[in-house]
C-alpha cells in the first residue's frame, strides 16, 4: 500500500480494476463476453452494432435520394448519414482514449508494486 494525502492505494486492486474494465471494453469493442464464442452477434450498443445502425441508416438515405420530387429528402438524406457515421467515429475515439486510461492505470499499478517492494511491503 502506498499512503499519500492519507489515501491508500492497493497495486492489486488497481490490477483488477484495470482487468474488469480491460474485459468490458473488449465487449465494446465487440469482443464476444466470457464464456461465449466468437461467432455470436455482436452485443447492443457495442461498436460494431452501432456501425451496422449506421450502414441501415445508410440505405435509408439512398432510399430518401431516389425520391428526386422531394427536395427536403436530400437534406435529411445527409442528415441520416452524419447520424450514422458520427456516432462510430466517436466510439471509435472514446474506446482508444479508454484503452489509454487503462494502460495507465496498470502502469500506476506497478509503480505501485515496485514501491511496494522498496519499501518491504
Amino acid at each position: 500500500m502506498a499512503d499519500r494525502d492519507g489515501v491508500e492505494y492497493s497495486a492489486e486492486e488497481l490490477g483488477k480494476v484495470a482487468a474488469t474494465l480491460r474485459e468490458k471494453l473488449r465487449e465494446l469493442q465487440g469482443g464476444p463476453p466470457p464464456g461465449q464464442n466468437s461467432s455470436a452477434p455482436p452485443l447492443p450498443g457495442s461498436f460494431p452494432d452501432v456501425v451496422a445502425n449506421g450502414s441501415a441508416l445508410e440505405v435509408f438515405a439512398e432510399l430518401l435520394e431516389e425520391m428526386k420530387n422531394w427536395p427536403g429528402g436530400q437534406s435529411f438524406a445527409a442528415a441520416l448519414r452524419r447520424s450514422g457515421t458520427e456516432p462510430a467515429a466517436v466510439y471509435q475515439q472514446v474506446n482508444e482514449k479508454l484503452m489509454i486510461a487503462l494502460t495507465l492505470i496498470d502502469v500506476g499499478a506497478g509503480t505501485y508494486k515496485v514501491a511496494n517492494a522498496a519499501n518491504g511491503a
